[in-house]
């Protein structure tokens, strides 16, 4: 792996080969182990297998249905509308809406093109959507299933050529740019597709992140393709099992990990993939889909945990799963109603788990897996076997990867095929994250006695209290969140004297019982205080039962707290938080 600074700031320079694929003779495993990227896999699996379905997306009860074949055409038909429109080989291609089908297509065609497919948040708000579109330097974007597109509309400039996607109800109306529809009315399929080459800039995806400053991480085709490699020699993620897996998409397909399971694995392992028709709908369409794989991010299980106990409080589920006739029928009962009864693979990542939610799911017979990785690591590096889950730890290293420990600040360092090459334009800030070799993930962490990876929390969430001690708080969080009634936790307190955590309560915790939630809550305050060292002791429990919904400003598209939101909306009260005489204070 190497990141020259010399490169970044203009990516492969050499015409990207076109072809025109020849159709394939060959049996289907020999056409998968001759391909050297997922695109040539998504090439040959419209010919093997034309007819059967890849994609649905659905609209009320019914399921829409596009096989290989539909997709490969539509792609190539759009493929020519962006040709005629002057791209060329090298251009970057933006992607601005929510998960559909169309999405997955118009990848595809960008891809097909040689050009770079740059795709953005949907929710972004105009003046950052500007940013993205300014730094990225896309010369056309797609605009589809989005719910906020009036107050995004002036982000995007009038420079770029926009394709809209079909119209999607509930969501806002874009007139702007060409037809979906009218492209596949009046445009003849491309004949000629690109060829990838490894070192060919396969997307640049700009980070989310808890800063709020946009970074442009390039992947080039080997990042994919060395994944898929090791996968085959060395099997982890199971994606070649051939046994027909469903997934459904929901987390915003810009994300890395959503973009590899349900993009390029699904291509991989030949899946079937539906969408989630909307927030509202999510629950009724993943009981539906009945996925075989499920990814989710720490949040999303907490959510699905909270919501059976709120029809199932903890004290009587426990009472029934300790009932040897019924204990079963009451787990397979649950995992049907949330749409989990034929998972194979439940996954989480994007952030820390604590251990408790996947001790709890466990005792339903759902072993979440945990993979950790970033976006510039194409995804995950270590990875907790479905026959080896060690919770608390995200497992072992996958095969290609080194990962060792900074012996002075306890950063995980990481070493993998599957890299990237740096930021794009941004050669200091890429000379910034490589220590040699290796990737400065941020994180700090350390390796168990068997060599499984534990994760501490990270380096730029350490604060110190006026003591002149840190406060490591992701160890601390995973402590309460043992604690049903907790749904979400941030322990806080630069520049006090202890650290304090702001909680976010359950619906069913907050509907309850008041006097018997106080009396759990300070004794889980009192027995978490006993496993710290007494300069991290919490001094008090900030108690909330609003006001911290996805979009309230707190959070990352993915999920993950943005400490300095948090900060920026708080910190005038900590100071009298941690005067009160109560340790449990209601906000």
């Amino acid at each position: 792996m190497s990141t020259p600074a010399a490169t970044l700031n203009q990516h492969a320079a050499h015409t990207p080969p076109i072809a025109t694929v020849p159709p394939v003779t060959i049996y289907e495993n020999e056409a998968m182990q001759d391909a050297q990227s997922f695109l040539e896999l998504f090439y040959a699996r419209e010919r093997l297998h034309p007819d059967q379905v890849y994609l649905r997306q659905p609209e009320g009860d019914t399921w829409h249905t596009f096989s290989w074949r539909e997709v490969g055409r539509q792609a190539r038909q759009v493929l020519a509308a962006l040709r005629a429109m002057g791209l060329v080989p090298g251009d970057h291609v933006g992607i601005l809406s929510k998960n559909c089908a169309q999405w997955i297509i118009a990848d595809l065609a960008i891809l097909m093109g040689g050009f770079v497919s740059v795709p953005f948040y949907p929710t972004l708000p105009k003046d950052e959507l500007h940013e993205v579109i300014r730094l990225s330097n896309i010369k056309a974007l797609f605009i589809g299933k989005l719910e906020h597109w009036a107050q995004q509309q002036d982000g995007v400039p009038d420079t770029v050529h926009c394709i809209r996607f079909p119209h999607y109800p509930g969501n806002a109306k874009v007139q702007r740019g060409l037809a979906w529809e009218d492209i596949l009315s009046n445009q003849a399929p491309a004949e000629q597709v690109y060829l990838p080459q490894a070192d060919d800039l396969f997307t640049i995806i700009y980070t989310s992140g808890t800063t709020g400053t946009p970074k442009g991480v390039m992947l080039n085709y080997d990042c994919a393709n060395q994944v898929m490699h090791y996968e085959r020699a060395h099997p982890r993620y199971g994606i070649y099992q051939g046994v027909g897996e469903r997934l459904i998409s929901y987390l915003p397909l810009n994300h890395i990990a959503e973009r590899v399971v349900s993009e390029i694995s699904s291509i991989v392992a030949g899946s079937e993939v539906s969408f989630s028709e909307s927030l509202d709908r999510f629950a009724a369409n993943l009981q539906s889909v009945q996925p075989t794989q499920f990814f989710a991010v720490p949040r999303i299980w907490v959510k699905i945990q909270q919501g059976i106990l709120t029809k199932l409080p903890q004290r009587k589920l426990d009472t029934l799963l300790r009932i040897p006739l019924v204990r079963n029928v009451i787990k397979t009962k649950i995992r049907k109603g949330l749409g989990l009864n034929q998972v194979r693979s439940a996954i989480s990542g994007a952030a820390p788990i604590a251990p408790s939610v996947l001790e709890w799911f466990a005792r339903l017979d759902i072993t979440i897996q945990e993979v950790y990785g970033a976006t510039e690591l194409c995804g995950g590096v270590t990875y907790n076997d479905i026959n080896d889950t060690r919770p608390g730890t995200v497992g072992k290293p996958l095969p290609g990867t080194h990962i060792k420990i900074d012996p002075q600040t306890d950063e995980v360092l990481v070493k993998a095929p599957w890299v990237m090459t740096g930021y794009y334009n941004d050669p200091e800030k890429t000379a910034e994250v490589f220590q040699g070799d290796y990737y400065r993930t941020g994180d700090t962490g350390r390796f168990d006695h068997e060599g499984n990876l534990m994760i501490t929390g990270r380096i730029k969430d350490t604060f110190k209290t006026t003591k002149g001690k840190f406060i490591l708080p992701v160890p601390i969080e995973q402590t309460l969140g043992s604690n049903s009634a907790i749904e979400h936790v941030v322990v806080v307190g630069s520049g006090l004297d202890q650290p304090l955590a702001l909680v976010r309560l359950s619906e069913a915790a907050s509907l309850g019982d008041r006097e018997a939630l106080v009396h759990m809550l300070a004794t889980t305050l009192e027995e978490t205080n006993t496993t710290l060292a007494p300069y991290s002791r919490l001094s008090h429990l900030v108690l909330f039962t609003s006001g911290w919904e996805e979009d309230c400003g707190l959070f990352t598209p993915t999920l993950k707290v943005k400490r300095h939101a948090v900060d920026e909306r708080f910190r005038q009260h900590y100071a009298d938080w941690a005067r009160s005489q109560d340790p449990l204070i209601w906000a």
